[in-house]
């Protein structure tokens, strides 16, 4: 079956939000949520009303005061996300199909990411085993003790490029530290995320854990202040663009709220001289197109020696030929449709400002004949690497050319950086080497996946790309403070 057959099979998720332990149905409508690979309207476009978005603030704070996620203990939480992992693992599917048609990434990919949801939160499980309640410190026989304990109430605000694997990553994190947690979906994707929630509330239920513990709105910019604007929200962790984290940030400084912000990175690509051209465009174009270029850790900038830029160039346009462009359900699709109009249409607008200061775009591939937002990717030379600053989100590269490799690590380290980076060379010493070099926190050498490079990978997001990072820090540590408890000694000097 392919993808336009599979669409009217795949059931429309109704918005819901969970404030204060009920389920309600939004009255507000500010527009309306499409297939974006038709253009068709699935259903309305919900917003909480802030009536509820306070409700659910002060059910979470009231939670929080009372301390009873601190009472409930590290064990008993974990053994919760333990149990939800297992209803992620059995809905993986139909997560897979409305992040989908939510976001119009392909389905061989929502699959992979909605199958990582359990040990996703299994792992974080664990994590909430290993940071612990707390310990005892060495004192003199007196009783002194570290303990972990909440922030307080917490708000997550997911993006819409991986809707469902972020927010309950960031939920699992939160709920696993015992902050009673708000989560605001993107108001463009809200169906997968939803769905998971509440999958989470059977398991509180079941536990007979307080229904407080989450709570589910939705809606947009106005939603979003109302709720970073609060000082009664102690942490705020948001993922999303540069404008948007910039307000979140004003927002938190009000209240000193904690924040960790993963914004927007051009992220460049230097390419040494001995690299092997048809595999670097391979990686290259894989890269720019997965999440059908919508992820903010994806190439962008692409610095190449001068004797390799029209060989790369012609590569690249070669390997993205091959890119099928497809209805996100249909299983030949690599490429689909971006998640809704207006970023399409800010992307075309993008790309005509650099068409429009000299650069030659070329445009690779050809859309489907549905009335879809989808875009071909594109080739962008004749710039100098200072004009590129901006991330395009989406299929799309500036190649720039440069004599010295210094020059390439200037411009790579140049504004609009600080997330990702990539190195490709045949001497990989060498290419280690400049990679060491690069403003990222994680600079990737000959290859552009997405998932950790090993293990015990810790991230800082570098220069404007965002506050805070991926490691242990930023996992069920964040959400918690650390809180000292003892009995003090008469014979200390002062």
């Amino acid at each position: 079956m392919r993808g336009n057959d599979v669409t009217e099979s795949v059931p429309v998720v109704e918005t819901r939000s969970w404030i204060d332990g009920r389920w309600v149905v939004p009255d507000h409508e500010i527009g309306s949520l499409h297939d974006p690979n038709t253009g068709a309207r699935r259903g309305p476009q919900r917003e909480s009303s802030l009536e509820s978005v306070t409700a659910a603030i002060t059910a979470a704070d009231r939670l929080f005061n009372a301390q009873t996620l601190d009472d409930v203990g590290p064990a008993s939480r974990a053994a919760a996300l333990g149990e939800w992992a297992k209803l992620l693992d059995d809905a993986a599917e139909d997560i897979a199909l409305q992040d989908s048609l939510s976001t119009g990434n392909p389905l061989s990919t929502t699959r992979m990411l909605a199958g990582s949801l359990g040990a996703r939160v299994r792992s974080l499980a664990a994590e909430v085993l290993n940071v612990g309640d707390g310990k005892n410190l060495s004192a003199s026989g007196r009783t002194v003790r570290l303990l972990n304990r909440s922030l307080g109430p917490t708000l997550i605000l997911a993006p819409w490029n991986a809707p469902t694997f972020v927010a309950v990553s960031k939920l699992a994190a939160a709920f696993g530290a015992g902050s009673p947690s708000i989560l605001k979906p993107s108001e463009w994707t809200p169906a997968g995320a939803q769905i998971a929630f509440a999958l989470f509330v059977q398991v509180m239920d079941a536990r007979g854990l307080p229904a407080a513990s989450l709570q589910l709105v939705h809606g947009g910019a106005m939603v979003g202040s109302a709720l970073t604007s609060d000082p009664r929200v102690r942490v705020i962790t948001f993922t999303g663009g540069l404008a948007a984290g910039r307000a979140v940030a004003r927002a938190a400084a009000e209240s000193l709220a904690n924040v960790q912000l993963e914004l927007g990175s051009n992220n460049p690509a230097v390419v040494l001289d001995d690299a092997d051209v048809e595999r670097t465009a391979t990686d290259l174009v894989a890269g720019m197109t997965r999440l059908n270029g919508q992820w903010c850790e994806a190439p962008g900038k692409i610095l190449v020696p001068k004797s390799l830029h029209d060989a790369l160039t012609e590569a690249l346009i070669t390997e993205a030929e091959r890119v099928r462009i497809r209805h996100s359900l249909d299983p030949d699709c690599d490429l689909g449709p971006l998640a809704y109009e207006a970023h399409r249409d800010r992307l075309e607008v993008s790309i005509a400002e650099h068409e429009s200061r000299g650069a030659t775009v070329r445009r690779i591939g050809t859309r489907p004949t549905a009335d879809g937002w989808f875009f071909t990717p594109a080739v962008i030379t004749g710039l100098p690497a200072a004009a590129a600053s901006e991330e395009l989100f989406g299929p799309a590269v500036t190649v720039h050319s440069y004599d010295d490799v210094a020059d390439a690590i200037s411009d790579a380290n140049s504004a609009g950086g600080g997330l990702d980076a990539f190195v490709f060379g045949a001497d990989e010493e060498e290419a280690l080497h400049v990679g060491a070099r690069l403003l990222a926190g994680e600079v990737r050498v000959n290859g552009t996946k997405m998932a950790d490079l090993a293990g015990e990978s810790q991230q800082t997001f570098w220069g404007m790309s965002g506050v805070g990072g991926h490691g242990p820090a930023q996992g069920v540590a964040f959400y918690q403070g650390r809180r000292v408890v003892g009995v003090d000694d008469p014979s200390l000097p002062i």
